[in-house]
């Protein structure tokens, strides 16, 4: 399994996430996984917005193909 680390979180979240974590009684490390796998499948939710896989991963990488463009000089 794979090693994350979260450096200068704002200790405004720090503390939202300590909560849910007493709330829970789950440890941190069980609260912040938790965290993450929800808001990944409330964002691909919202990403996909019915589009299937090949779809989704096309526009992924129009996508990232636009941020490799330099920055116009405006209209």
């Amino acid at each position: 399994m794979t090693d994350l680390m979260l450096r200068d979180i704002d200790p405004i979240l720090a503390e939202r996430i300590r909560r849910v974590s007493v709330a829970r009684g789950w440890t941190q490390h069980e609260t912040i996984l938790r965290l993450i796998e929800q808001g990944l499948f409330a964002s691909e939710h919202e990403v996909r917005g019915g589009l299937e896989n090949p779809e989704v991963d096309a526009l992924s990488d129009a996508i990232a193909a636009l941020k490799l463009l330099p920055a116009g000089k405006g209209f």
